[in-house]
């Protein structure tokens, strides 16, 4: 689509969005000399209205408020940005509400449900024979993009929030099962009385029935073949969404417990036979080994960090990615090693002692019990795995997943700034661990994050990494594992996470393995292979029934080194990171709440409170 009446457009949208009522919006006509009903009698307004319904994508990716990625909210991570002016600090003293706000949710909102209203006026008019297109065809696929489009945004919502509301809306016609609703977007006036929270399934239907209106549409492509067609929506960002929304249906947190599992090992199996016979797979063969190296993690590596894949293409150079937003600079001020370097300002999140656990000995063999992993709440006692013969906890990076050293750097680390360096995090090293809430450029943790960092990366040379990859194969190969084993596929399940483990060259899971133990090793696997992705953050929480609390993140911890002259004798000791209790393990922190303001009109127009659970 084209861009260069985008920039009018939005000035005109945000004269619109100064109203202060949907009545006002809907009905303002005098906007200077362009009237409302002058948009769809102009092919380029009818263009750029649909283009800014797109600037709503959570193009922070895995982010949340403050600059502070999500997995800081949960056991993978621990924020050096913990001071008192943080989101990450208001979590972690549980200082946070409604007013001051939870900093979970992309700030989505308000964001969203803006453009959901701008798609339901979108779709009102291109069907009008009036409304000016280039050609049919440009109508069709416009069309499709808004109805996937429309889905995208729901989908989004309903991981932050829950089922949101629809609009019971009186002449509306009746197709597809749910006819009656149509997505409701603020600012409210006395004309919605009849609007509800929906329940959970007519919404999660009205997701899959957006994505049906789409894949309908012989015109939505499968993938895009242009790179300035990365954005636009295609059949198989659609597909994905209606497998990755039963996921989260079957999951515990929304299936009112019912078993919903079935369904979705169907979807997601069928969205993956689908995407394969149209040429999606793993990244699984590293094009550039003078950067990456010839070991097992090089195509792991090189996939998060090269910007020079493409996806977005006729014939891509990165197979895995169905849809991701954005491309980043990795020269940036946060989540590296900041440690006193120049132009580094700080190192951002640094990995938990918890995630390094996670990472298996090269034989395939788990470091801890993974049933019960501590022996005691703080984690300060690991339980290690007695069949585990090759891990030393004072040797402890030796042999593990080459996954580990592709995300995370460790006391003996390698890298290279202005010069060559050595990762030291003993009292005496540029790289020390530091508990003072002030000292924003060294790890609360004895660990540094490299997952999404260039590995050529230095203080001359920033790089651009390729973006925040928002639906990939191997997170929908892990989704469809995890629906295989809860509905009692259990073989299809263990291929799917062996599939995993063969890009990196991580022995398969023993057939051997009972349920319950596969179980395990799945969850351990989801963990390791989407680290310090949005992944954990979302897992924690829709695996947890509504009223329950967020386990395991009470206590984190982190490591102290300490040698003299002697690399090779160095000594590890476990340390609690603080020893008060970290907030936002709360049950109400599982969704985030509606804006207070929000609540309160709707409470005023409809008598009935929408605030999610535990929020006021």
């Amino acid at each position: 689509m084209k861009n260069r009446y985008l920039l009018a457009f939005v000035t005109l949208v945000l004269s619109l969005c100064s109203c202060n009522k949907v009545s006002d919006w809907l009905e303002k006509q005098d906007t200077g000399d362009l009237q409302y009903d002058d948009i769809w009698a102009d092919y380029n307004y009818v263009e750029g209205w649909l283009n800014n319904c797109f600037m709503g994508l959570p193009g922070c990716g895995w982010w949340c408020a403050g600059g502070e990625p999500l997995w800081a909210l949960t056991d993978e991570g621990w924020s050096s940005l913990d001071a008192a002016t943080t989101a990450s600090h208001s979590v972690y003293d549980g200082n946070f509400s409604t007013t001051n706000g939870w900093p979970g949710g992309h700030n989505l909102y308000v964001g969203a449900l803006y453009r959901i209203r701008n798609i339901n006026q979108f779709l009102h008019y291109i069907d009008r024979p009036e409304t000016p297109v280039l050609t049919e065809e440009g109508r069709r696929r416009m069309k499709a993009d808004a109805y996937v489009l429309r889905a995208y945004y729901m989908f989004e919502l309903f991981k932050e929030y829950g089922p949101l509301y629809l609009y019971n809306e009186d002449g509306v016609s009746q197709e597809d099962g749910h006819p009656e609703y149509l997505p409701f977007i603020t600012s409210l006036t006395d004309t919605y009385t009849n609007l509800r929270r929906v329940p959970i399934e007519d919404y999660v239907r009205w997701i899959i029935a957006d994505c049906d209106r789409g894949l309908a549409i012989d015109d939505l492509p499968w993938r895009p073949t242009l790179a300035s067609e990365a954005g636009r929506m295609t059949k198989s960002l659609a597909w994905s969404i209606k497998a990755a929304v039963m996921f989260w249906y079957a999951s515990p947190l929304f299936n009112e417990g019912k078993d919903h599992w079935e369904e979705a090992y169907q979807m997601n199996k069928k969205t993956l036979e689908l995407l394969r016979e149209h040429g999606y797979a793993l990244y699984t063969k590293c094009t550039n080994t003078s950067i990456y190296g010839d070991g097992p993690a090089n195509a792991f590596r090189q996939y998060y960090t090269d910007g020079s894949l493409t996806w977005a293409a006729s014939s891509p150079t990165d197979t895995e990615t169905i849809f991701a937003i954005g491309g980043s600079s990795g020269n940036y001020g946060s989540n590296w090693v900041g440690s006193r370097h120049t132009s580094i300002g700080a190192c951002g999140t640094c990995p938990t002692q918890e995630i390094v656990d996670c990472y298996e000995t090269i034989d395939g063999v788990p470091v801890l019990d993974l049933a019960n992993p501590y022996a005691d709440v703080y984690h300060l006692k690991p339980n290690f795995n007695p069949a585990n013969t090759l891990y030393d906890d004072q040797h402890p990076y030796d042999n593990r997943d080459p996954r580990f050293e592709a995300c995370i750097m460790h006391h003996g680390t390698p890298y290279t700034w202005d010069k060559a360096y050595t990762v030291d995090i003993s009292p005496e090293g540029r790289n020390y661990r530091s508990t003072l809430p002030t000292d924003i450029t060294q790890t609360r943790t004895g660990y540094y994050y490299c997952k999404t960092v260039p590995p050529n990366i230095n203080y001359n040379a920033p790089r651009t990494g390729p973006g925040m990859r928002q639906y990939k194969m191997s997170e929908l190969i892990l989704n469809f594992a995890e629906c295989a084993f809860e509905a009692g596929h259990l073989d299809e399940a263990r291929e799917a996470i062996n599939e995993i483990r063969d890009r990196v060259g991580m022995p398969h899971l023993p057939a051997s393995l009972t349920k319950e133990q596969l179980k395990l090793r799945l969850y351990n696997e989801r963990r390791v292979e989407l680290a310090f992705e949005e992944t954990r953050y979302y897992d924690l929480r829709r695996r947890c029934r509504p009223e329950e609390d967020i386990p395991g993140i009470k206590y984190l911890t982190g490591v102290d080194v300490s040698y003299a002259g002697d690399w090779s004798a160095a000594t590890y000791t476990r340390v609690l990171i603080r020893e008060e209790e970290r907030h936002g393990y709360e049950a109400r922190c599982k969704l985030t709440p509606l804006p207070k303001g929000e609540v309160s009109n709707l409470k005023v127009i409809t008598g009935v409170d929408f605030q999610n659970y535990g929020w006021e």
